[in-house]
């Protein structure tokens, strides 16, 4: 089922913006953290972390990408 999120461009652009932020602040969570963990709770972290990442760009991101092509930004085109 295809899912349409923002019919405003603006919207969507705000929206897009929050989520990308969000992910980089993630992925810099993973590199704060990796010294100052064990193996074991760093693995747990990122899998945990990876879980969310997937959901954030399949549920919100990939949505809007698909229904504002505009707004896909240039590291993600395929």
């Amino acid at each position: 089922m295809e899912q349409n999120l923002f019919e405003s461009p603006e919207t969507a652009k705000y929206v897009l913006q929050i989520f990308l932020n969000i992910n980089d602040q993630m992925h810099e969570s993973l590199r704060a953290v990796e010294n100052r963990t064990s193996p074991e709770e760093y693995k747990a972290f990122r899998r945990g972390v990876g879980h969310v990442t997937y959901e954030v760009f399949e549920q919100i991101v990939e949505p809007i990408c698909k229904q504002h092509p505009s707004l896909r930004p240039p590291e993600m085109e395929v």
